[in-house]
């Protein structure tokens, strides 16, 4: 069959939304499927307007995508999936980007699908969140083959290969664990932010923000999509400028200095690398940010070849960053940030669109990565991340903070996570059933909890997070 006929049948949603997406404006981004189908113009018009809402999105028609957040693009590139209407649908992570609000939207979508009579075939590291839609088959590939096709409870096998839900772990055990809350960090002052606020064209994003970030600290920054999280990381960096308030940057003031000043402080790694490699090498890449910084040509150049065989893509310097792959992309976006030498790393939903494998390396990578940097944010939506790789949690909502303390004392609290929106996961729920309200730190110590092997009120299992 032509690609014009398979078009009718099936429908497909990229993990990179960034390249699904082709008109600038988000009415006619969605319009653009059915348009091309040739679909009278009453019947376009009803399937944007359809297709939009039932994602959530009928509020960013009017919109520039390129305007929009991470999560803000996954919704459109759905609803121009949606628009079409075809009987097949092929979803490539499609949870990938989405704060909890929206994954229970596209959960929502994806039973409404099935109950219409819809194929769904969903490519998805989030086991938990699909497995809650229910699915019919669980069907396990590795390198191009079809390995194993499984029912739920078969998923322990594949621990550490795969994100299997705790509760699969967990069925007819029952245990109790306790573990000391880690302490506060001493180290210097890195980022103070004094009575922050912050507008875009009237409408207000952060309110009132007071908050310390010291060296060493491994926080994680959860919240929705347009709680602030990213605004506040703008205003960090010095991108955007306090309309009231201030951000304090190792004592400088972030409204006084240029971005580039703060370049050596503080570095963002991008949710998206599209959105960061620009350059025809990756030698060139990571040349870019110290060359620009006044670095001599010998400078650079140790910095380069230093920083890549950390990161691992030495092999690559003359290489295009866009004939990488999307594992080997993420790290040289994290590298072309290292070479300026930053105190502060903020990573942008860092574990995005990657399977479990791929999303432990990832982090294990990150950690490995801890001297050349002093502090980590992580800017995510995935509160297991949050339990797993950092130390504080800061949950914000509405712009403004609504909770920041230790990692494993606000993510247990429900009063939290209902009033920042977000969705209790399988090992923060099963931590609370075991363990009488703290959380157990990953996959693996809920199996050692199960079998009895954390014993002990006072133990303490060092060498988790990063």
């Amino acid at each position: 069959a032509s690609l014009s006929k398979l078009s009718r049948l099936v429908g497909t949603v990229m993990q990179e939304v960034s390249k699904q997406l082709v008109l600038p404006k988000v009415e006619d981004d969605v319009a653009f499927g059915p348009c091309n189908l040739c679909h009278e113009r009453g019947r376009i018009r009803r399937r944007v307007e359809d297709s939009l809402a039932s994602v959530n999105a009928l509020h960013l028609r009017e919109r520039d995508v390129n305007e929009l957040s991470g999560g803000e693009k996954q919704r459109v590139a759905i609803a121009g999936i949606l628009a079409m209407d075809p009987p097949i649908i092929l979803m490539d992570e499609p949870l990938a980007n989405l704060d909890s609000e929206g994954v229970r939207l596209v959960q929502d979508q994806m039973r409404a699908l099935k109950g219409r009579g819809k194929t769904l075939i969903v490519a998805e590291h989030r086991t938990e969140e699909v497995l809650d839609v229910g699915v019919d088959r669980i069907i396990f590939m590795d390198r191009g083959r079809l390995v194993r096709e499984m029912r739920e409870e078969e998923l322990k096998d594949l621990l550490g290969v795969v994100k299997v839900p705790a509760r699969v772990l967990v069925r007819g055990c029952r245990g109790v664990h306790h573990s000391r809350p880690q302490g506060p960090r001493t180290g210097e002052v890195a980022i103070k932010v004094e009575d922050l606020s912050f507008d875009y064209d009237g409408k207000e994003v952060l309110r009132d923000l007071n908050l310390e970030i010291r060296e060493g600290e491994r926080i994680a920054l959860l919240g929705n999509n347009g709680a602030g999280k990213s605004t506040l990381a703008k205003l960090i960096l010095g991108i955007l400028k306090p309309k009231r308030g201030r951000v304090l940057v190792y004592g400088m003031d972030t409204r006084e200095r240029e971005v580039y000043e703060l370049a050596s402080y503080v570095g963002l790694v991008f949710q998206d690398p599209f959105n960061m490699l620009f350059a025809r090498t990756v030698e060139e890449e990571l040349s870019y940010g110290p060359r620009n910084l006044g670095g001599s040509p010998d400078e650079v150049r140790e910095r380069v070849l230093e920083v890549a065989t950390r990161c691992g893509v030495d092999h690559l310097l003359r290489h295009s960053p866009f004939a990488s792959s999307y594992g080997e992309k993420k790290r040289i976006s994290v590298a072309s940030i290292l070479t300026m030498r930053p105190r502060v790393l903020i990573l942008d939903e860092p574990t995005a669109g990657q399977d479990y494998a791929s999303y432990t390396s990832f982090m294990g990578f990150i950690g490995s990565l801890m001297g050349s940097f002093r502090t980590l944010i992580l800017i995510t939506h995935d509160t297991d991340l949050a339990v797993e790789h950092t130390d504080r949690t800061i949950i914000l909502a509405d712009g403004r903070i609504i909770a920041d303390g230790p990692t494993r004392e606000v993510l247990a609290k429900e009063e939290y996570l209902r009033a920042g929106r977000i969705r209790e996961t399988d090992l923060i729920r099963v931590s609370r059933e075991l363990t009488g309200g703290r959380m157990v730190l990953s996959l693996r110590e809920v199996l050692e909890l199960c079998s009895g092997s954390i014993n002990g009120a006072d133990e303490e299992r060092p060498g988790k997070g990063i």
